[in-house]
Order: C-alpha cells, then sequence, then structure tokens
C-alpha cells in the first residue's frame, strides 16, 4: 500500500514514469471492477483511458492524501455511469450496460469445485451471494476481494459509512441465517481464492 501512495504522489507531482507505472498497476484491477457493471470491453477500457487521463490533466488539483485505489475505482463507477447514461439510446439493449447495476460473479466456486466436500455449500453459497440485493454483492466484493475499509467503500459508492455498515450487516445476517456457521467460513476464505 506505501507503494500505491508513493507512486500517487508522484504521478501528481508530475513524474511521467510513476504515472506510467500507476497505470500498470491499477489497469487490470479497475478493468474487473468495471466488468461488474457492464460487458462492454472496450467502453471499460475507454473509461478506465478517461479516468487516468483526468488523474494527469487535473493533477495539481488532487490531494496527494486521497487513497489511490478507491479514488480510481469511484472515478471509474461514476465514469461509466456517466456513459452509459449518455448514450442509453446507442448502446446495444442486450448489454448489461444499458441498465449498469454491479454484477459480481464469485471466482471462489472454482476452487471449491476442486475438493469434492465443500461443493454443495459452495453452490449454495454461490446461489445466496448471486440472490442478493445488488448493493449488498458490491459491498462484499468491495470488503472480501477488493479489501477496501468502510470508509473507502462509501467513497467509491458514493454512500455513507453507516449506510455501508448497514449492507454489510443486513448481507451478513441474511446469508447466516440461510446458512448458519458455513458462511462465515466461506467469507473468511474468500480473499484467498481471489
Amino acid at each position: 500500500m506505501d507503494n500505491h501512495y508513493l507512486l500517487w504522489t508522484q504521478a501528481i507531482s508530475g513524474d511521467a514514469t510513476a504515472y506510467a507505472r500507476l497505470v500498470h498497476l491499477f489497469f487490470q484491477p479497475l478493468f474487473l471492477y468495471g466488468c461488474k457493471f457492464t460487458r462492454n470491453r472496450e467502453l471499460i477500457k475507454d473509461c478506465i483511458q478517461d479516468v487516468f487521463l483526468e488523474v494527469w490533466q487535473k493533477r495539481a488539483l488532487l490531494d496527494s492524501e486521497i487513497p489511490p485505489k478507491p479514488y480510481l475505482m469511484a472515478s471509474l463507477r461514476r465514469r461509466i455511469h456517466r456513459v452509459v447514461l449518455a448514450n442509453r439510446l446507442v448502446l446495444d439493449p442486450d448489454d448489461r450496460c444499458a441498465d449498469p447495476e454491479f454484477e459480481v460473479e464469485f471466482s471462489v466456486e472454482e476452487a471449491f469445485i476442486r475438493e469434492e466436500a465443500t461443493l454443495e455449500t459452495a453452490g449454495q453459497c454461490l446461489r445466496l451471494l448471486h440472490s442478493l440485493p445488488k448493493r449488498q454483492q458490491e459491498v462484499i466484493y468491495l470488503k472480501y476481494f477488493q479489501e477496501l475499509s468502510r470508509d473507502q467503500m462509501a467513497e467509491v459508492m458514493n454512500i455513507s459509512p453507516q449506510s455501508v455498515s448497514n449492507l454489510i450487516q443486513l448481507a451478513l445476517k441474511w446469508l447466516r441465517s440461510r446458512l448458519k456457521s458455513k458462511v462465515l467460513l466461506v467469507l473468511l476464505l474468500f480473499p484467498y481464492f481471489c
């Protein structure tokens, strides 16, 4: 994380090499996050490019104390929504981007399939995770897959930290009621399967 802050500080100070390294470091995680909102890969790439271009152009106005990962994720999220709203009639109606809601595919499924004893639990967990409301899926993804803090999640989702806590509590309570103690084990193991 210190490396992220150092690159961020150097990049917004005008260091083009640090900026290039920052883009390289965050492009893939941003792309994966963008895929949660749309299948249109080119749109995601364009939006990421726009986010980084805006960072470079407005670097003198940016605060070096801002954590770069949540800032970039929030910027990408807003950018995708703006582009979608502006181009709603132009986009392919079959593309999820026509109505950009958070869609998560929990990659833990493959790891669980390898272990036959947990296959049934994994399938049940995945079905339950996918049945959560989109906002609750998003907080689970940001917390357990992106390892963001509550404040960082609030910034990314453009909601209050208390709303983030409420969404997490609602999601975990609902999951616990369906799976009892199994869900806690699964959620604790998520970061290791990503």
